[in-house]
């Protein structure tokens, strides 16, 4: 298994089993497949099922309102020259020298899953509290899982629910604290996530805790939004 926050890594070459190259820098994470990817997403690009090569996370500062989020995202894919219909594109307001990645192995493949996250907690919130909060601010945890398997759709929905088990688990293991209700934080008011999939290999249907996919999915995300979060949360404290 791969670890560590990236800082400010430039350009790399990334532990996948198919082939993923990252670019690193202060205002943008692009990372790059060596082909196309099928994808299921809640960014505003590349949402939904589909495919995509490209996978972007900007950063915006705190007080980012824009009005037109994802045409500012289409706007930053086009000065980079990446086609926002083979892109999934998100933004945070995380720095992103505090992205974490971790990979896993995966039957005899090494690194064969791999994750990304970038992760703040300061519009943390509580999805199961009572009453209503309208907060939707940039701040966010932004998840990338990379697996090197053939996922059906259900699959795929599947490793979305590994996903969010497993971000729930870092933040309550991490103490984070919904401001509003005063009760452990599930995520952020505008957490995106993209599981991107090679389709090699035998179909599965599933994704889940039951499955070594999904175990490997879910270690590798808890890992990385742990690490993330601990390293902004150190920043912020060594102030």
């Amino acid at each position: 298994m791969t670890t560590g926050v990236l800082g400010n890594a430039g350009a790399v070459r990334l532990a996948f089993s198919a082939g993923l190259c990252g670019h690193f820098t202060h205002d943008a994470i692009h990372l790059r497949a060596d082909a196309p990817l099928a994808t299921l997403s809640s960014a505003l690009i590349g949402g939904g099922l589909g495919s995509a090569r490209d996978f972007c996370n900007f950063y915006v500062d705190r007080d980012y309102a824009g009005h037109a989020p994802a045409d500012d995202l289409a706007r930053w894919l086009g000065e980079r020259d990446i086609e926002a219909g083979s892109a999934v594109a998100m933004m945070t307001a995380v720095k992103l020298k505090y992205a974490a990645m971790h990979s896993a192995p995966l039957g005899n493949r090494e690194n064969a899953v791999l994750t990304l996250a970038t992760a703040g907690s300061g519009n943390a919130v509580d999805i199961t509290a009572e009453g209503t909060d309208p907060r939707l601010v940039a701040g966010t945890v932004n998840v990338f899982v990379f697996v090197d398997a053939h996922l059906t759709p259900g699959a795929l929905v599947n490793a979305c629910l590994s996903v969010t088990e497993a971000k729930v688990a870092a933040m309550r293991d991490a103490n984070v604290i919904d401001a509003h209700s005063q009760t452990l934080a599930t995520g952020t008011s505008t957490d995106c996530v993209s599981i991107a999939a090679t389709q090699r290999g035998a179909a599965t249907p599933y994704a889940g805790s039951g499955t070594e996919l999904g175990r490997a999915i879910g270690r590798t995300v808890y890992l990385a939004v742990g690490e993330s979060l601990r390293a902004g949360s150190d920043a912020e404290r060594g102030r």
